[in-house]
């Protein structure tokens, strides 16, 4: 895996364990994480949350790599805040496509106006305020939430098209991704999404899902040029 990335132009560090790995990603900086669920010393769980309890390392994008095709990994992994999923096997194109894939969202983040520090356009809706940049949401209470790369992009989905539903299928070709009916990706990300912007997951009352139809957010969107969150 590291010579495929090598050989694309990716600058590669190997980590020999759960305790190698968390010391890379606080001296190195890395721009992605790619994690397996088992590994030396620990398992990836370990590692994806450590990354996300961090203020300066949450953001990181996260790319689980495994032979572990469970769906109930896919999903816990998904809601501890993993970017996207890998089943081994695969093809060299699959892996440096989603690689890349978070890459581009990563220096897409850091080279905006809004990222230097100018002012950008966020989205306001519910007394809610949605930075897609810095992928912050701040909530009618003040609360800030920051939001991983998927949740970031599956709310965009949302609040650019309020009051029509989005199927599962049209989400996941708009997130770029392959989709299957038994793959329940956009479930996890939804409820995972609900929680983020207060909304309850057992009775929501923005995010609602409508039967045979995918999802919906039932509130008026409005854009705004603001500083940034």
């Amino acid at each position: 895996m590291s010579d495929i990335l090598r050989f694309e132009g990716f600058e590669v560090e190997i980590a020999a364990s759960v305790a190698d790995g968390i010391r890379k990603v606080l001296s190195d900086s890395p721009d992605i994480i790619l994690c397996d669920i088992l590994m030396p010393k620990g398992d990836g769980v370990d590692l994806v949350s450590f990354v996300r309890s961090r203020a300066d390392t949450r953001l990181l994008p996260i790319v689980m790599v495994t032979a572990l095709a469970d769906r109930q990994w896919q999903r816990r992994f998904m809601e501890l805040g993993a970017d996207d999923y890998l089943t081994k096997p695969f093809k060299a194109a699959e892996l440096v496509g989603a690689v890349q894939t978070q890459c581009t969202k990563l220096e897409w983040r850091e080279g905006s106006q809004v990222a230097k520090g100018g002012p950008g356009q966020c989205y306001a809706f519910a007394g809610r305020v949605f930075d897609p940049v810095r992928r912050m949401v701040r909530l009618p209470d003040g609360e800030e939430q920051m939001l991983t790369a998927s949740e970031a992009q599956l709310l965009t989905i949302l609040l650019d098209s309020p009051g029509q539903a989005q199927s599962r299928e049209s989400i996941m070709n708009l997130m770029g991704r392959d989709f299957t009916p038994l793959d329940r990706l956009v479930d996890v990300l939804i409820g995972r999404l609900r929680r983020r912007v207060g909304d309850a997951p057992r009775k929501p009352t923005l995010i609602l899902t409508i039967r045979r139809s995918g999802y919906l957010l039932d509130t008026a969107v409005e854009l705004q040029n603001v500083d940034p969150l």
